[in-house]
């Protein structure tokens, strides 16, 4: 595991989070990446996005069609962001949740590593 610094910023809002969505074993997977980690940081947030999926829209309130969203910032051992924040998501599957774990894990955080599937689109 390399040891670079990193905060993960985890949406736990409704929507990202509704029961039986799995945000749980997320969570537990990047756990256990930040346990592993000399310097990386896990927060747990209310919405990140505020992003128009993310409201109702006809559907009824706080329900969205996509999973769990976070923000990665790559950071200094004194916790000074380096680089910009790298936004994640949605996670939808396990498998989803062990390639963001495995992208934290391996401490290069440039998002053109991370799968596309896990590179939101702009809003």
């Amino acid at each position: 595991m390399a040891d670079r610094a990193f905060t993960v910023v985890v949406c736990r809002a409704g929507p990202c989070d509704p029961p039986g969505s799995g945000g749980d074993l997320l969570q537990s997977r990047l756990a256990d990446v930040v346990r592993r980690s000399r310097h990386g940081v896990l927060v747990r947030s209310g919405c990140l996005l505020r992003a128009p999926r993310c409201r109702s829209q006809g559907r009824p309130e706080g329900v969205h069609d996509s999973g769990t969203y976070l923000a990665v910032q790559r950071c200094d051992a004194d916790r000074k962001p380096r680089g910009e924040m790298i936004p994640v998501g949605p996670v939808l599957t396990l498998d989803d949740a062990d390639a963001v774990a495995s992208w934290l894990a391996d401490g290069d955080l440039e998002a053109d590593r991370l799968a596309s599937r896990l590179r939101p689109t702009p809003f």
